[in-house]
């Protein structure tokens, strides 16, 4: 009997300890916080700078909808990055287009991953957010996965969604034609370079 009840303690016990870990590592990313000044004792940890525009969208880019869906854009490696303070940080014009992005599931984060993590340039990689506070177990399981992929000098950055990632989600959740040039963009929240011309998309 004495046996029996050291056994279940055990076992309560470890069922215990494994639940806290899992939920000290699932602790609720919120954007809003991590962007500002942290005060340690005497010690204040200032943000992290500002990305400048026209890194806003780096090798890989993955956005978390609302609802905890998630879709992932892979552009080309941009290679050194360099930057000043003064760097305008509104985000260009990328001509984002609904048919790029593609629609992952939580199921299988850590292959997809695997296989679309690139091993011969730097990978910048990005999680969007269209909500301040993530706790979704897609975005947990993205952080880790990519964090396990992660080598030298990649990094990873979190941020809010971006005006146009906003909009081509919402065509592409809602399967209308898109057309950039259509668009009332917001030029508080997105520029366009001189040397960018709209151009019709063919339906």
């Amino acid at each position: 009997m004495a046996r029996i009840f050291i056994g279940f303690m055990i076992c309560f016990l470890f069922l215990n300890c494994s639940k806290k870990e899992n939920q000290a590592e699932n602790i609720p990313y919120i954007i809003s916080q991590n962007n500002k000044e942290i005060i340690r004792g005497k010690d204040t940890i200032p943000p992290p700078p500002p990305i400048p525009g026209w890194l806003f969208y780096g090798t890989n880019t993955f956005i978390i909808n609302s609802d905890s869906t998630a879709y992932y854009l892979q552009n080309k490696g941009i290679g050194m990055i360099c930057g000043t303070p003064n760097t305008d940080t509104i985000p260009y014009f990328a001509d984002l287009d609904p048919r790029g992005l593609i629609e992952i599931s939580n199921k299988n984060i850590y292959d997809f991953i695997k296989l679309n993590y690139k091993d011969d340039f730097r990978n910048q990689t990005f999680i969007a957010s269209q909500s301040d506070t993530l706790n979704s177990k897609i975005f947990f399981d993205l952080y880790k996965s990519l964090n396990y992929f992660k080598k030298d000098r990649d990094f990873v950055i979190i941020r809010r969604t971006t005006q146009e990632e906003d909009t081509v989600i919402y065509y592409k959740r809602n399967n209308k034609h898109y057309n950039s040039e259509n668009i009332k963009w917001d030029k508080t929240r997105i520029k366009f370079p001189e040397h960018v011309k709209f151009v019709k998309r063919k339906k």
